[in-house]
Order: C-alpha cells, then structure tokens, then sequence
C-alpha cells in the first residue's frame, strides 16, 4: 500500500539576492576632494623623485 504514496518534496527556491540600500547623491564637494588629493599624490610623488 506505501508503494503507490507519493513523496511531497518542496519546490526549490531560488535564492533571493541582496538588497542594497539605495545610496543618497554624492554631496557636491566630494569630486574637488578626490581631486585635490590626486593633485597631493602626483606633487609629491613627484617631489620624492619617483616620478621620473
């Protein structure tokens, strides 16, 4: 009589991905920040000698 029971088995489910937090704007300041540092990086390379 078992013979003939089906097995229930779960679908699988895929998993779900991240949620990534919607990021606010880039506050204005920030691309004259990472060039001003750039600016600092080359000047000193530079001035070590480094730079050719």
């Amino acid at each position: 009589m078992s013979d003939n029971v089906l097995k229930f088995r779960r679908p699988e489910k895929k998993p779900e991905p991240p949620v990534k937090k919607p990021r606010g704007p880039m506050p204005a300041w920030v691309p004259f920040a990472v060039l001003l540092a750039v600016a600092l990086v080359i000047f000193f390379v530079q001035r070590a000698g480094l730079g050719g």
